[in-house]
This record gives C-alpha cells, sequence and structure tokens, in this order.
C-alpha cells in the first residue's frame, strides 16, 4: 500500500504546484474567479444555465472536479516564458522562405499552405504573447467583474423568461472563498410559475398557403398545454418557412410570420392570473401583392474530371427527361445520375429536392462534392444548375507498418506491407473497384498456448477485390423510391494464404450482396450469397501434432474451436436490418440502436442426395493428406436480435440499457456452427467482468489450457444485458465521462454434450437458465473526442455461474492484487 499512498502524493504535489505558481496578478477591478454555483434551480437543468453564461466567464476546468487548474498553470508558464524576439526570428525566416519559393515558376501550392500556416501561427503568438503550444495545452485564467455578473444574472432571466418562467427573478452575487484571492459567483434563482399556451391559432391572408398548413396539420410542433416556449415557437416558424419553400415559394421566409399571446379578454391582468393565453402566429404579406410561387425554367447538371486535361473542345450537352446535362468527359452515364435527380423543367421549387439530390450525387462515391445554384429569371421562374466534379479516377495507396504484440510476458516485432487500388467509373458504370494485396510477417498469439512461447511468426499473403455498383442487381425496380435509398449491389472475391506454426491454412471467400438506405437512420443489407472454403495442413512436427492433439481433446469435451482450424466449407443466405438514430455530437440525448441479423447456411444441401459433400468444390479444392482430410460442411440458421437505448437525464447525464439474445440451431450431421459464426460473452462489448470470449457455457467451468490460460467458449444460444450510467465530467481536448454499469447474461449449448463435467451444464434448459446468468459490474472513464470515443471499464464479478449453487456469489471474494479470479478485469474499447 505505501507505493500507490506515495504516488497519489507526488500527483496531489504536483497539481498544487501547477495551480500554485506562475500566477498573473489580475487586471485592475477584476476578480479570479474560481466556481459558478446555481442555487434554486427545481425544473430547469444547471447545465442549461451553464451555456447562458458567456465563455469568458467560465470557471476554468479542473481534472475530476479536484481544487486545481493545471491548464491554467501551462498557460501563465507559456506567457511568463515567452520570448517575442525569437518569434519574431522564426516569422521573418518563414516569410523569406515563403518568397523564395514564389519565385519558381509551377511552386508547390502544398508546400507553400504550409508555410502560411507557420506564419499565422508565429502572427498569433505574438499578438496573445504566448506560444502555439502552451496556448493549446493550457487555458487562460477566468476573470470576472461584479458588472460582468449582473449583466449575466439578466441573461438568465430573460433565458428563463423565454422558456416560459416569465416571472422568473435571478440574482448575481460574489463572494470570496475560504483562500484569499479566489471568488466564487453564486446565481439565485426563483423560477416561478411555468407559462402555458391554452390554445395555438394560425392567421394565414393567402388561401393557397392556408391550404398547405391545414394539411401539413400533423407536423405542427406546437400543441395546447405546452409551455410557453420561445426556441419551441421559432421552431414552428422554421417549419413552416421549410414547408412554404419546398413547395415553391422561393422568396419566402420566416420574418413574415409574427406571434404573440393574448387571451379571449385581450387581459393582461388575467394572463398573469391564469398562467396561460392563446398563442397567436400570424403570416403577413409582402407590402405589395401576395407571396409568388417560382418553377424552374431550366434544370442543368455540369461535371467535368479536373485532373484530366487531355480532353478538348466543345462540351457535350445532353437532354434526358428534362434536365440538361453538360460534360466535357463522355464516360459519365447520365442514365444512371439521372435517376438519382428528383428536380426537372416546370417544377415546382423545393429546397428539400435540390438537397437530396445533392446528397444523392454525393453518395455514388465519384464527384470531389455536388453543389447548385439558382438564378432568378423572371417573377415566376428559375434557373437550377448543379455543378460536380469527379474525383481522381484511379487512387493508389501503399502504407508498410511495423507492429509489436505483447502478451504474457512475451513480445514480438512484425511487419506488413498492405497495397490499395481504388478505380472509379473504369467500366462506366459508376462503379467503384478496390483492389488490395497484403503480405505480412507477424506475431500470432496462441489460441492454446501449452508450453512453448505464446506469440509465434507467422507468414500471411493475401488479396481482396470488391466491385460496388449503384444499382440492385440482378434486378433494380423502376420508380423515383428506390432511387432515394441509394441502392448498392457488391461483389467481393477473396483469397489468404497463412503459414501458422501449426501448418498452412488457406481461405477463399465470395460475396454478393445488396444494400438499402430505408430511412436516415435505417439500412438493410441482404447478401444473396455468403460462401468461403478454408483448406487446412497440419505440419507433421512436434508443433504440429501437439496443436492438433490439444484440438482434438477439446472437441471431445464440446468446445468447437477445432472447427475453425479444420477444413470447411460454408454457404449461406443473410440479412442485416440496422436502426440507429444516435447523434455523435450529442452523446447524451435519447437515442435507439436495433440491429436483427438472420442467417441460414447450407440450406442447398437439404436438397442433394449427400448433404456432407459437394463433388465440384472438392474436385476445384483438393484436400491435402493428413489428419481430417475430410472437409466439414455446415447447415445451421441464426437469429441474433441487439437493442439499445439511451435516455437522457440532463444535458450532462443519461443512462443507456441493452439486450442482445441470439439462437443458432446446428441441425447438420456434425452439430455445430463455424467458429466465427458462434456467439461469444465477455469483453469491452459485452460482460466487462470477464476476459474476451471467456464466460460460458451455461454453468460449466470454462476450457483451460495447461498452464492456465482460458480458451475462447463458443455458444449456439446467447442471452446477455447491461444497464450503465454516463456523467459528463470536464472538457480536455475532448469531453471526459465516467459510467457505472452492471451486466449480466451467458452462452449455451443448443445440444446437450454427453460428458460428465458438461452434461446438464452446457445446454440451453428452461428450468435451470435463469440460474446461469453470469453478473458483473464495475466502473469506466471515457474520452469521447466526438468522432472516436475511447472506453476504459473495469468489471467486477458478482455472480459466476462456473461455481456449485449456493456459492455463485462472488463479490466478497473481490481482491485489488494482480492475477486474482475475482479481481478488476480492465478492457479497453473503441466506439
Amino acid at each position: 500500500m505505501q507505493k500507490p499512498f506515495l504516488y497519489v502524493m507526488l500527483l496531489v504535489s504536483g497539481l498544487t504546484l501547477f495551480s500554485c505558481k506562475n500566477n498573473i496578478p489580475p487586471p485592475q477591478n477584476k476578480l479570479l474567479l474560481w466556481k459558478n454555483e446555481f442555487k434554486g434551480t427545481e425544473q430547469v437543468y444547471k447545465e442549461e444555465l451553464e451555456l447562458i453564461i458567456p465563455f469568458a466567464q467560465r470557471e476554468n476546468s479542473k481534472p475530476l472536479s479536484l481544487p486545481f487548474t493545471p491548464r491554467v498553470w501551462w498557460y501563465n508558464f507559456g506567457q511568463n516564458s515567452f520570448d517575442s524576439l525569437k518569434f519574431e526570428r522564426r516569422k521573418l525566416k518563414q516569410e523569406v522562405r515563403l518568397a523564395e519559393l514564389k519565385k519558381n515558376e509551377g511552386y508547390s501550392l502544398k508546400k507553400a499552405g504550409r508555410i502560411e500556416r507557420k506564419i499565422d501561427r508565429y502572427e498569433s503568438s505574438l499578438e496573445n504573447k504566448i506560444a502555439w503550444f502552451y496556448a493549446n495545452i493550457g487555458e487562460k485564467q477566468v476573470y470576472i467583474s461584479e458588472e460582468e455578473v449582473q449583466e449575466t444574472a439578466g441573461r438568465l432571466q430573460k433565458y428563463l423568461f423565454d422558456r416560459g418562467y416569465r416571472e422568473a427573478r435571478v440574482k448575481g452575487e460574489v463572494y470570496e472563498t475560504g483562500r484569499k484571492g479566489r471568488y466564487n459567483v453564486r446565481y439565485t434563482l426563483q423560477e416561478n410559475a411555468l407559462y402555458t399556451m391554452d390554445t395555438i391559432s394560425y392567421v394565414v391572408r393567402d388561401p393557397e398557403i392556408d391550404s398547405l398548413l391545414a394539411a401539413d396539420r400533423k407536423n405542427r410542433t406546437l400543441k395546447p398545454g405546452d409551455p410557453l416556449h420561445h426556441q419551441n415557437v421559432e421552431a414552428e416558424k422554421l417549419r413552416i418557412e421549410q414547408l412554404l419553400k419546398n413547395n415553391g415559394y422561393y422568396a419566402f421566409n420566416n420574418r413574415y410570420i409574427t406571434y404573440g399571446v393574448t387571451n379571449y379578454e385581450e387581459s393582461e391582468e388575467l394572463f398573469r392570473e391564469r398562467k396561460k393565453g392563446n398563442l397567436k402566429l400570424e403570416i403577413l404579406n409582402p407590402e405589395q401583392g401576395k407571396h409568388l410561387r417560382y418553377y424552374l425554367a431550366d434544370v442543368s447538371f455540369k461535371t467535368f474530371d479536373p485532373n484530366n486535361r487531355t480532353i478538348a473542345g466543345a462540351p457535350d450537352t445532353t437532354h434526358i427527361r428534362g434536365v440538361n446535362f453538360i460534360r466535357l468527359d463522355n464516360s459519365v452515364p447520365l442514365g444512371l445520375i439521372r435517376n438519382r435527380i428528383f428536380t426537372k423543367q416546370g417544377d415546382l421549387f423545393s429546397s428539400a429536392a435540390i438537397y437530396e439530390t445533392q446528397r444523392q450525387v454525393s453518395l455514388f462515391n465519384q464527384f470531389s462534392f455536388a453543389s447548385s445554384q439558382l438564378k432568378v429569371v423572371d417573377s415566376a421562374r428559375l434557373a437550377l444548375e448543379y455543378f460536380a466534379p469527379v474525383q481522381e479516377r484511379f487512387t493508389f495507396g501503399i502504407s508498410p507498418g511495423i507492429n509489436n504484440i505483447y502478451t504474457d510476458g512475451n513480445s514480438f516485432f512484425g511487419f506488413g506491407v498492405p497495397v490499395s487500388l481504388s478505380m472509379r467509373n473504369v467500366l462506366r458504370r459508376l462503379e467503384v473497384i478496390e483492389l488490395g494485396v497484403r503480405g505480412s510477417y507477424e506475431g500470432q498469439p496462441t489460441p492454446i498456448r501449452t508450453t512453448e512461447s505464446a506469440i509465434r511468426g507467422s507468414l500471411e499473403l493475401g488479396g481482396n477485390l470488391n466491385i460496388t455498383l449503384p444499382v440492385m442487381l440482378p434486378y433494380h425496380p423502376k420508380g423515383e423510391k428506390i432511387n432515394l435509398m441509394n441502392p448498392r449491389t457488391t461483389f467481393g472475391l477473396g483469397y489468404n494464404y497463412s503459414e501458422p506454426f501449426w501448418g498452412t491454412r488457406t481461405n477463399f471467400k465470395l460475396t454478393a450482396g445488396n444494400s438499402l438506405q430505408i430511412s436516415k437512420s435505417a439500412i438493410l443489407y441482404f447478401n444473396f450469397l455468403d460462401a468461403y472454403l478454408v483448406n487446412t495442413s497440419y505440419a507433421n512436427n512436434p508443433s504440429g501434432r501437439e496443436f492438433y492433439r490439444t484440438l482434438d481433446s477439446l472437441q471431445r469435451i464440446g468446445n468447437n474451436l477445432k472447427v475453425t482450424f479444420d477444413p470447411q466449407f460454408v454457404s449461406s443466405i443473410n440479412t442485416n436490418y440496422v436502426f440507429n438514430n444516435q447523434d455523435p455530437s450529442k452523446p447524451f440525448s435519447n437515442s435507439t440502436f436495433f440491429r436483427l441479423f438472420v442467417e441460414s447456411a447450407g440450406t442447398a444441401l437439404n436438397f442433394l442426395k449427400n448433404k456432407e459433400r459437394i463433388g465440384w468444390v472438392e474436385e476445384l479444392f483438393p484436400m491435402s493428406s493428413g489428419p481430417d482430410s475430410v472437409r466439414a460442411y455446415f447447415r445451421f440458421v441464426k437469429i441474433n436480435a441487439d437493442f439499445r437505448r439511451s435516455i437522457n437525464l440532463s444535458p450532462k447525464s443519461s443512462y443507456a440499457f441493452r439486450v442482445n439474445v441470439g439462437v443458432a440451431n446446428p441441425y447438420g450431421k456434425n452439430r455445430a456452427i463455424p467458429y466465427d459464426k458462434s456467439f461469444f460473452v465477455g469483453g469491452s462489448n459485452s460482460i466487462r467482468a470477464w476476459a474476451p470470449r471467456s464466460l460460458g457455457t451455461g454453468s460449466s467451468a470454462s476450457d483451460t489450457t495447461a498452464v492456465g490460460n482460458t480458451i475462447p467458449q463458443p455458444g449456439d444460444i446467447l442471452l446477455e444485458g447491461s444497464l450503465e450510467y454516463r456523467r459528463n465530467l470536464f472538457r480536455f481536448a475532448g469531453n471526459i465521462q465516467m459510467a457505472l454499469f452492471m451486466d449480466a447474461g451467458n452462452v449455451w449449448k443448443w445440444h446437450q454434450i454427453n460428458i460428465p463435467e458438461r452434461y446438464n451444464k452446457s445446454n440451453f434448459d428452461f428450468g435451470r437458465f435463469y440460474k446461469e446468468f453470469a453478473v458483473g459490474t464495475g466502473f469506466g472513464v471515457r474520452w469521447d473526442l466526438n468522432f472516436f470515443l475511447f472506453r476504459f471499464d473495469w468489471g467486477i464479478k458478482v455472480i459466476d455461474p462456473s461455481r456449485p449453487e449456493g456459492s455463485r456469489f462472488v463479490l466478497d471474494r473481490f481482491s485489488l492484487r494482480r492475477n486474482q479470479p475475482y479481481g478488476l478485469n480492465l478492457n479497453f474499447g473503441i466506439g
């Protein structure tokens, strides 16, 4: 215990030093702000009010809410150590470099841009008197004045007024903390009564607009009884504006919409007494005449290849179904593009149709961008022009790398050289062809380590070819609706050869499938062909023979890890539906994720006389002699449903739950499913108190190697769930969050395992499965960088189903010592 205590003391001392040294005296009539406090919040979240406070008056960040501000120290140190002359010299040096570079004809714009960015950085440093590095890792000390506090109190009161708390009062006061020179600001709120909307009426003087609003009544965002919330009213104004812009009213904007709150008696006194009123939205006409509807007099689509300078001559113009296509390169297939353009000559102007066209054109993955421009022809007509330059036709990439694998005290350095080539529209069907080749010699952790090294070297050579077409094959339905769903068909071919320590392995893979974007949040995948073949040859040497014997002994006790190494052929059809409405920019908002996966493998074998062998497969891919020279064929059906829900508690907190259920029925002669099609539990995306894939099956003990390593435990039936509370703590190059969680679940076998250690333990049984749930709890830290979320979770076992009944509660056995069966289990995940 002495070392951890020493580390904590060193950390506290270091933070104290950071916070105390290199301080800069406060400006005149300013006070050093330590903390903002809110008192009296009942209905309004404190986190909402924090966003109203001006950025310059928000308290400095304190890691883990500790009374230290190390980032302020770094900023102050940067200012105190800043050398203006040194930065002036650096800036002048870069300006000379830039001038010399621009003297050369055809100079590199990329290099010039880098130099210009350096000059801008030096200018910024000289202006702020701090180096760029310290300005970014540090944080400027926040100072406040009494006048600023009272001004912010007024802002908060106006915010509450706009939220419907029209009688709210906010008082701001500054007081000194226990430490001299530090001041807290306390905002005391009296929310008082919430005003609501009794009725909502729309006054529209234009009969055509009135008809449009009446037809769109179901999409109104305001309802009687809602709070009299200014932002909600503004959102309704924007909805009306968008509705009209989608129906020809090009020049309309929400400034023509006014609103007010009154009552039938038109009495301000009664309005305050009842705390509710009638909201009236009025759509005004222009000073001269009425709102005009615009039609599209002309629609054109322009495209060219900015990287192709060999094409000369006049552009080619082609008219297809109300759209003029203007191009310099006739390799662009206009028919396919026309199916994704939802505007044509003579149509009413619609901003939604224009936006959807730009989005659909971008989804081709053929154009650098898609933009549009509108020009007014006369009082009732517009000219619409789309512009989309094509991307480079060929993109080549090579990224050699060195990696290191470390496990159980063993380390192995390896290298790999992946090469990729992307080709666009070479077949003139707006297709994307991706070719990849890879060669590597890397460390491979031994899945069933016995007595030798945990990592061995493995040579691997592979290649893959994928072709994606923007249509549905073999049949593409007609109509605009299917084109709105971004239809795609992908064909894939893969080959991989490897030489691990135990022998050789060759993989062939063939896939063909479709995808449809059903809605903004939902996508459907359907693979009408998903086949792979594996040829394996176990080496006739001590390592190969020992590896095979271990696999064979595991298979006898019900663990089908051997299946993943044996020769096999799997052919299936499957579909995958995914719904996800999460907004990454709002991590604590309400969101739902649902995935449903259904697969049927070996279905065609049911119609053959010999259901365990396909003649032409054996002839094309003959087996080598040795153990297991008979290829395994699989027949099974599988379904997996994964539901996740996040529920907002406040702007900075939420809780989430997950239910994941899966069933696979291996009805073939071998009564097994391929290893990579099996269900597993344990790890960062499952039950976090157990190591990845180590839990199960049922109440039987996990399989281990001779040196005690747990072997992955595949199952046919999966039941698992989790509950998690999340809260934002502070910001440091992203949001730092904490989490508390509880997980439960297990996997079982479909068939009975007829050995004593697993009999009536590994198989699923309605009479006992509920007694075999593993339960874990723990805590975690999240680092949210918006595009990536790094997760660190420490799991603790609560109920261990592998123990005898009556002694499965193991939380009282928890230990912080290393390498303990009931200690902390660290998980790292991304996403």
